[in-house]
């Protein structure tokens, strides 16, 4: 049976996404962790770690980085032979999204940025999956307006996509210092929880914001 390359390499990054959503999953969120699809962290918080976490070595040894430092590799290597597969430019931002996640490394984010940039330049401007991760990366290098206008972006597409409604909630309230707007969009996340299981507890960033 015929298998695509690129797609075979995609379900290996949805795995390693779901492995590091899981562990995000279950963190309490204190300024500076948010939910993507996968995990992303704070660009004053590298590595997404809870408050009080040493900092990551980024010299010690890393599977999970280096597992998709490998798919980086491989989804170059496939690039080189379909260099307009856009599909491909959004598994590379992917990977890259997952070592600068992992590791720290702040090129990794601009890395990431700038292939989900050109996947939007190429058909996927309203894609929300990547306007959602893009806006992730960009909260990481510190750019929160612009972070929250791709989010809007997102939610104008899918006005349930609760991955966008999620990160807004956390940029607004911890980076903008918007408390009675992330109050607002927190009260549309849990609509969108009542009917999607998908969406985690909001048990802990509910009783973060409303503290406020």
């Amino acid at each position: 049976m015929f298998k695509n390359p690129w797609f075979t390499l995609l379900i290996g990054l949805m795995v390693g996404l779901a492995l590091g959503y899981v562990f995000a999953e279950r963190q309490s969120i204190p300024p500076g962790n948010t939910l993507r699809l996968g995990a992303p962290q704070a660009a004053s918080q590298a590595g997404g770690l809870p408050n009080g976490h040493p900092p990551i070595d980024q010299n010690a040894p890393n599977p999970e980085a280096q597992f998709f430092e490998d798919q980086i590799s491989e989804i170059q290597s496939l690039m080189a032979q379909n260099p307009g597969d856009v599909g491909l430019m959004v598994a590379l931002a992917d990977a890259y999204f997952e070592v600068a996640r992992t590791t720290g490394k702040s090129n990794q984010w601009q890395e990431a940025r700038v292939w989900y940039e050109r996947a939007m330049t190429e058909g996927r401007s309203d894609d929300p999956d990547v306007l959602t991760d893009l806006a992730v990366v960009l909260r990481n290098m510190g750019q929160y307006e612009r972070s929250l206008e791709l989010l809007d972006r997102a939610i104008t597409v899918d006005a349930d996509h609760w991955q966008a409604w999620f990160n807004k909630v956390i940029i607004m309230n911890f980076d903008l210092h918007d408390h009675d707007g992330a109050r607002e969009a927190l009260g549309r996340l849990k609509s969108i929880a009542a009917d999607n299981p998908d969406v985690p507890d909001l048990s802990a960033i509910e009783q973060e914001i409303m503290g406020q």
